[in-house]
This record gives structure tokens, sequence and C-alpha cells, in this order.
């Protein structure tokens, strides 16, 4: 921010200093110092439309400490506008052992901001994952394209899953947990395609080995994702072609 206040003080065309003779207000935001998350709550048991306005508000009051170079100073309404005019959100990854869908906090992060600029207004922005793992090659990709990414090559691969097999009851909550991550990211941003549930209940639920697996080592772990799939279905966020999945998903019901 005080890098951009010392560019518009100074009398230069807009071709070579865009921000020239231009109000600069707050660039850089964040938490409250000392904190850390985003505070979206709800993600797993609540996909209404209700709990991705709650979810986008939540990410906009969380990050909205202006770093000013003196201390940080709360400003919402400087953030509300600078994500309403946002055009593009790029969110770097640079932890090897890990992906997207290994965690929450890479959904309440970036599909979050998809949430936050519904409700800050303003055109959609276009949502991008930066993988910085080597860092002389870095990898853009659209979150779209991530997420699919990370379904085909890590989720819905037997030699995973049967990682997690090893891992017993913390394994099972792993297979879980990860379809939790993939349903933020749909509900939140609606950059999960169907056919990418489609492949994950096929490789978990619609495999014997694995449900059998889960039900021994972690039967709350089975009967919460029984539930996650139910719900991603009747919401809308999962339209499945396949009526092998809607007999098994009835028959859970």
């Amino acid at each position: 921010s005080q890098a951009i206040r010392a560019l518009a003080v100074r009398e230069e065309a807009s071709d070579w200093n865009p921000f020239a003779g231009t109000e600069p207000g707050s660039r850089v935001y964040g938490p409250v110092p000392g904190s850390y998350g985003l505070g979206i709550v709800r993600l797993r048991e609540d996909l209404t439309e209700e709990a991705r306005r709650e979810a986008g508000a939540a990410w906009l009051a969380a990050s909205a400490w202006a770093m000013d170079g003196e201390g940080a100073i709360e400003d919402p309404d400087g953030l509300a506008a600078q994500v309403a005019k946002a055009d593009t959100f790029v969110h770097l990854q640079d932890l090897p052992e890990t992906d997207l869908l290994l965690a929450a906090d890479y959904a309440t992060h970036e599909a979050g901001f998809a949430a936050a600029k519904l409700v800050a207004g303003g055109h959609d922005a276009a949502l991008y994952h930066l993988d910085n793992t080597e860092p002389a090659c870095p990898r853009a990709r659209t979150l779209t394209e991530e997420v699919a990414r990370v379904v085909h090559a890590r989720a819905a691969q037997p030699g995973w899953l049967a990682g997690m097999k090893r891992h017993g009851f913390q394994g099972a909550a792993e297979i879980a947990a990860t379809l939790d991550h993939m349903a933020a990211f749909a509900h939140l941003a609606d950059v999960v395609g169907s056919h990418l549930f489609d492949a994950y209940y096929d490789a978990t639920l619609g495999d014997a080995a694995v449900t059998a697996f889960m039900q021994e080592a972690n039967p709350e772990a089975l009967s919460a994702m029984r539930a996650q799939f139910s719900a991603l279905h009747r919401s809308g966020l999962w339209c499945t072609r396949r009526n092998s999945i809607r007999v098994g998903l009835e028959a859970a019901e």
C-alpha cells in the first residue's frame, strides 16, 4: 500500500505508471494480526445458497485488515470494494506434500473468495491455482482444472486408496474428508463437475472393498460420506446420469 501511494503522487504518464493520479487506497489485506483462518463454517452440513453467502461474508470479515506498513487497520469497506472490482484471483501452493483436496483451508481460501465475490458484487472473477512446488517451473491452472487434476491423479486412484487402508481409522477419515473438500469447492465456487463426483463415488462407495474397509475401520466416516453424497445430489451440485449410482444413493437413504 505504501508503494502504491508513492506511485500515485508521481507526475508520470498513465501508460508508464497506471497508478499516477489515482486514489490509491489500501491494496494489501489479511486477517487481524495474530489470527489465522477465515471463520467459514457449515460447509459440510449445509449446501444452501444462504450458507454460501454466509461463507462469503465470513471470508470478507476475516480478511478485512489493511496492512499499510504502520500496523493493521480494519477496513471492511475497502476490502469489499477491491473484491468487487477484482477480475482474477490467484492462490499459491508451495507445499509438495499436499494438494487442494487434502486440507479444508484450500477450499475456504480459494472457493471462499468466489463466495465473497458474490457478496461484494461486481462481475465474476477468474480463479487460478498456482502450483509453485517447483519454483523454477510454476504451473498456473484454473481452479476447475486443478480440482479435476487432483481427483483423477490422486483421489480416485486405487493406489492412494490402498495407502489410506494401511492407516486404518485415520485413512478412512481422509477418504471422507476429500469428499467434504470437493463439496466445498462445488458449493462455494461451482468448480467441480458432476463427472468428478461420479468418479469419486465409483472409487469409494462404489467399490465393495473400500466400503468394507471403511465400515470396519471408521463406520462414522462411511456414514458421513453416504450423507454427503446424498446431500450433494439433493442440492443439485451433483447431477449424476448413472442409474446405478442413483440406486445406491436411494439405498443409503
